[in-house]
């Protein structure tokens, strides 16, 4: 991939499946408060989708290495926004499950959040450069 509109439109797509099957039925049987999901299940799914999207994280920092942030058209500043936004709720999704006590020194869980907490660092920084502030 070579812009940012590209990977975007790629994980728009991902996302659209994520889990496929397995979420479709456990969000029929969802009935709060009565019908909850295993926590351990839910837990999994995010901790496994965030790894999934932390795939692309080479293509983004690829990507921001070979353009110069203040030559970005207008689309591609939208796009880049638009993956912050995504590095940023599976950031707080992590963050989520590392508050659960069993989960606090999960060292893979903790490597994945860390490089979530840098890329989103970078990102934003590159985004600040684009947008000229």
């Amino acid at each position: 991939m070579k812009t940012f509109a590209q990977l975007q439109t790629r994980l728009q797509n991902l996302l659209a499946g994520l889990d496929g099957d397995l979420w479709r039925t456990m969000m029929a049987g969802i009935n709060p408060p009565a019908g909850l999901p295993p926590e351990q299940e839910a837990l999994d799914m995010i901790f496994r989708d965030s790894k999934a999207f932390g795939g692309y994280i080479p293509d983004l920092m690829t990507i921001m290495r070979r353009n110069i942030p203040q030559e970005l058209s207008g689309e591609e500043i939208q796009a880049l926004k638009g993956l912050t936004g995504l590095i940023q709720l599976f950031l707080r999704l992590l963050l989520l499950i590392l508050l659960v006590p069993r989960y606090h020194d999960h060292e893979d869980l903790i490597t994945t959040f860390n490089g979530y907490r840098q890329t989103l660092v970078f990102a934003e920084d590159y985004l600040a450069q684009a947008e000229g502030k």
